[in-house]
């Protein structure tokens, strides 16, 4: 069996590349930290805001903050774009009746901000009522000063009544 030895100067450049990396993280979450406390707060405003505009069809709010270049995939898989996730919503072809989202986490990088939680909502869609229980994930960007989400992706928990 071959025993190999470290070479003493792949170590030393392994030890300061960790070490430049944690300063350079702890550097990064420190100045995260004092940034995203005012966007966490926006953020969560926002995502609350979105899923009231939902279950009113509100195409005004939904307009300012939804980004034009939204993919929305649906817990079935469906894919809509920002126009037509609003005008399936003013259309009545789906309606969001109650959404009780529970926000769980927001973590800001910059511009592009990620929110994770889980909704209860009750939906008909095409004429039928279905109560889900959903995890979601959702992608904003901030553009002109303003957050608009540019991506949802949801699935249905093991314990969501329609599967």
């Amino acid at each position: 069996m071959t025993h190999r030895r470290p070479c003493p100067k792949s170590a030393a450049r392994l030890l300061g590349f960790a070490v430049a990396t944690m300063m350079s993280g702890i550097f990064f979450n420190d100045v995260a930290v004092a940034k995203d406390g005012a966007d966490e707060a926006v953020l969560r405003a926002a995502e609350v805001a979105r899923f009231q505009a939902n279950d009113k069809a509100d195409a005004k709010v939904l307009g300012e903050l939804l980004d034009d270049a939204l993919e929305y995939v649906h817990s079935n898989g469906e894919l809509d774009s920002k126009q037509s996730f609003i005008d399936s919503l003013v259309s009545g072809k789906r309606d969001y009746v109650t959404s009780v989202p529970a926000i769980e986490s927001i973590r800001v990088f910059g511009d592009v901000a990620v929110i994770r939680g889980k909704a209860k909502v009750t939906v008909v869609d095409a004429g039928q009522s279905k109560d889900l229980h959903i995890g979601y994930t959702d992608v904003w960007v901030s553009q002109d000063g303003k957050w608009r989400m540019t991506s949802w992706r949801s699935a249905r928990l093991p314990d969501s009544p329609v599967k």
